[in-house]
């Protein structure tokens, strides 16, 4: 997650959340995508690829990051 962040939310650390999601909410929307040989990352495209917004109820808990010596950080990185 520190990876994803440094390399594409630098430039919006005010007001940035990190998110944890049931996945199982999401149903077909939710789609892993290959990265390398190795990992996948998940990507929510909405029920059948509507790009439908996030079902607020799949949202379990949200927390403020916070950006302290070039690093972002809250309770989920620990």
């Amino acid at each position: 997650v520190q990876m994803t962040l440094q390399n594409f939310f630098l430039n919006a650390k005010d007001d940035l959340y990190l998110l944890q999601i049931e996945p199982r909410k999401l149903g077909d929307g939710l789609i892993y995508e290959a990265v390398d040989d190795v990992n996948s990352f998940p990507h929510f495209y909405g029920p059948q690829k509507t790009f439908l917004p996030l079902p607020l109820d799949s949202v379990v808990k949200a927390e403020k990051l916070t950006f302290i010596n070039g690093n972002f950080t809250c309770s989920f990185l620990t």
